[in-house]
């Protein structure tokens, strides 16, 4: 059972597959306990679309969400998954759809598992991952999404919480995230990261759209010039550095720019070009992710409700801090996370 290629082509569950089902309808008669760790669950009206469901309304996205726990017993050689996940095998025998996301994971996981070549043992950080290929990690982050997204909508449904288990994945992908060095890569694996991310919030308008609000982004190096690497313009009233080479993450808001840089352990947000209404105003800067991982100490301890303690000047520029972290941004691993973190940024004027 270990070889998950056995269940390539496999497709009437009811013809060839005869014994199959008869061996675990005796399997199941004496592995109920599989049934109580995983209830039976509808699927909301908002997933109704995306899931295209084979043995009834209530299986496929609950067999798809034990697809990494089984994997991963199956990667360990655990004696008794197969007795465990009976249901799933059998599921797995005719449903194309999870057969195929079993594939891709099982893929994805064997190799952040049993990378080639050498390096560190699991369970020593991010560093452990940079043997395992860019784009397959990409894929496993936003299947962790995907199924953190999943867990949201279906709690939502049933009136459950499952915040605390969404968010463990919502936070294995970010961490994952950080081992890709490519950042069109790492965007592609964590794009849909911010909107499944304020599902917390419950049923929200699009900040972004709100004209009060500056929402900006990180810039991509290859869109943003190199990465890491300050460039210094006339006339700009923004710190400036002893060193040209100051690790920053740059981001933008449509025409505006601005940087988060380091200085010791303290993370500072310098913007510039603000629009004439908040001139000598104190602004509050809003970090929508800032509470998913806490590497950082948030100043005033709300990274949603950070407050300016200084106002824009009168040039429109902007110095103010963020927060104290024990990561470096010149670590390029930590600077993947901080960039990950930093994804929204709001600025909007204290009324």
């Amino acid at each position: 059972m270990s070889d998950y290629t056995q269940f390539e082509g496999a497709s009437d569950p009811r013809g060839e597959y005869g014994n199959l089902a008869r061996w675990l309808a005796d399997v199941l008669d004496t592995s109920s306990q599989v049934e109580e760790q995983i209830p039976a669950r509808k699927p909301g009206d908002a997933m109704s679309g995306q899931l295209e469901l084979q043995l009834g309304s209530n299986y496929h996205l609950r067999f798809y969400q034990q697809l990494p726990d089984f994997i991963m017993a199956l990667l360990s050689q655990e004696p008794d998954a197969t007795i465990r996940y009976a249901p799933l095998l059998y599921h797995l025998a005719g449903c194309h759809d999870c057969h195929l996301a079993y594939l891709e994971l099982y893929d994805a996981l064997d190799a952040a598992v049993h990378p080639q070549g050498e390096r560190p043992l699991l369970g020593q950080g991010t560093q452990t991952l940079r043997a395992t290929p860019p784009r397959m990690l990409a894929h496993l982050c936003k299947t962790l999404i995907s199924q953190a997204e999943s867990l949201l909508l279906q709690a939502r449904h049933d009136h459950v919480d499952n915040d605390e288990a969404a968010r463990a994945l919502l936070q294995l992908a970010v961490k994952m995230s950080a081992s890709i060095s490519q950042s069109a890569v790492r965007r592609q694996g964590l794009q849909d990261l911010v909107r499944v991310a304020t599902l917390f919030d419950g049923p929200t308008t699009p900040r972004q759209d709100d004209p009060d609000v500056h929402a900006y982004t990180p810039v991509l190096a290859t869109a943003g010039g190199v990465r890491g690497k300050r460039s210094v313009r006339g006339g700009n009233v923004l710190e400036r550095s002893d060193t040209l080479d100051q690790p920053e993450i740059i981001i933008q808001s449509h025409n505006l720019e601005g940087r988060i840089v380091q200085h010791d352990k303290m993370l500072k947000l310098q913007l510039r070009d603000l629009a004439p209404e908040l001139h000598g105003r104190f602004v509050a800067i809003s970090v929508i992710l800032g509470s998913l991982l806490e590497p950082v100490r948030w100043y005033g301890g709300n990274p949603r409700a950070i407050r300016s303690i200084v106002p824009v000047d009168a040039n429109g520029s902007l110095v103010t801090p963020l927060g104290e972290t024990d990561m470096l941004l010149s670590n390029p691993e930590d600077h993947n996370l901080l960039e990950t973190i930093f994804l929204l940024l709001e600025v909007r004027a204290v009324n």
